[in-house]
């Protein structure tokens, strides 16, 4: 079949689901989506046109689009998935790839494919096995795995731990250490980067400075930090650092250049193989 051929025969596919009836399942059923497949539910839900609703355990085949997927309990996507709005609570296992407006989970997200829209949140457990690319914003509060780049055109706000095998590029970076290590293996490129320690409020009341070695305070660990405007780093390990204006705060190790076209402050605790360079703006 020829790329064309291919391409007719999904958007048939497509109009056949715009002509689907509303189903409801209650207690435990299957929904037929003409050229698709089933639509498996345990629990509650029902399939439109412009909804699935899942609330309980189900399987979603891949391919279909919709404009909102809502779903509460566990759910297996058996492939690509496109919607306005993408709304998981509980275990969500996507088999191929997300294009939605909006995707916001909680729990546990796992995406074998790339992730692409405008604005995910996800609070608990996030894993992209390709890239992710977003016009908005991502917020993720709790553990992110990425297993290539990180591409957001506004604002990435992490908060906890997270693994990035590529690289992080966006507007603004803001992220909160939380206990374990963090790594971007390629680096952060962005207007502003804000890395700080998690700082806990009974260590602020009560001034246990052991509690910091039984708890941890989580460190980032990277290659080259680039932005084009203020860098403020904690507890950060990083091969070189570029920025408008520069604070090394506690607990940063650079192991190789610092560079600055403003200013450029260090805490007396950050270790610096090489002394901060002023540089001109390009």
């Amino acid at each position: 079949m020829s790329g064309e051929d291919k391409l007719r025969e999904y958007e048939k596919k497509l109009a056949d689901t715009t002509r689907m009836q509303v189903s409801h399942v209650s207690g435990s059923g299957k929904v037929r989506v003409e050229g698709f497949g089933d639509v498996s539910i345990s629990g509650s839900g029902s399939v439109s046109p412009d909804e699935i609703n899942i609330s309980g355990s189900g399987r979603i085949p891949g391919g279909l689009k919709t404009k909102r997927v809502i779903c509460a309990g566990s759910v297996v996507v058996a492939g690509d998935i496109e919607a306005e709005e993408i709304r998981f609570s509980g275990s969500a296992t996507v088999q191929g790839s997300i294009t939605a407006k909006v995707l916001e989970a909680s729990g546990t997200l796992a995406v074998a494919g790339g992730v692409k829209g405008s604005m995910v949140e996800v609070a608990g457990s996030f894993k992209a096995g390709r890239r992710v690319e977003l016009d908005d914003t991502l917020r993720v509060h709790g553990y992110l795995m990425a297993l290539e780049d990180v591409r957001v055109e506004k604002r990435v706000r992490l908060r906890g731990g997270f693994d990035v095998d590529g690289k992080v590029v966006a507007e603004n970076l803001e992220a909160v250490l939380r206990r374990v290590e963090s790594h971007v293996r390629n680096g952060i490129e962005a207007v502003n980067v804000d890395v700080r320690r998690r700082t806990e409020r009974a260590f602020i009341l009560f001034s246990f400075p052991a509690l910091d070695r039984i708890f941890g305070q989580g460190r980032l660990y990277t290659t080259n930090i680039s932005a084009k405007g203020k860098v403020f780093l904690e507890n950060v390990t990083c091969d070189n650092v570029r920025g408008r204006v520069v604070i090394l705060s506690e607990g940063c190790e650079v192991a190789g250049k610092v560079q600055y076209s403003e200013s450029v402050s260090t805490h007396p605790s950050a270790k610096l193989v090489n002394a901060p360079e002023k540089v001109e703006v390009k």
